[in-house]
């Protein structure tokens, strides 16, 4: 069974968006921002910050894996209920809707508070994939 969704626009941005943007946090992640940062010698900021960029980037992980699980799904790797079992655990992660996305910390550094912003419209995006998987179920 094919996945229409997988070969919408929609579904090829979004892919591509969370690519780009797991590249964008590895970089961010590699910079070392907090150990050359002089703006704040506050240690719990400096964590807070590692904490939260630590956390988008599960986010990320596992969002890519279940859009990948979708390309397998469409390509006959595998079957659509596997592919919505993994969502189970997706949403745990960024939420069931978009109203349920992870919030941001206005006390983090700009850089990662722009990463997370892009990250909420992806988020959007990946409901919309979930939801078409979720109809193509019934």
């Amino acid at each position: 069974m094919a996945a229409d969704w997988v070969n919408t626009q929609t579904f090829i941005n979004t892919f591509d968006n969370n690519l780009q943007l797991l590249t964008e946090v590895r970089d961010y992640l590699q910079t070392d921002t907090n150990k050359n940062d002089n703006s704040t010698s506050d240690p719990m900021a400096k964590l807070t910050a590692t904490r939260e960029a630590s956390r988008l980037t599960a986010m990320l992980a596992e969002t890519m894996a279940w859009l990948l699980l979708n390309k397998a799904m469409n390509n006959d790797e595998l079957e659509l209920d596997q592919v919505l079992g993994e969502s189970v655990d997706l949403c745990e992660i960024i939420g069931n809707s978009p109203e349920d996305t992870p919030s941001i910390d206005n006390d983090l550094p700009e850089q990662l508070q722009t990463l997370y912003q892009k990250s909420i419209t992806l988020f959007a995006d990946v409901h919309w994939v979930l939801a078409q998987a979720r109809a193509a179920a019934n």
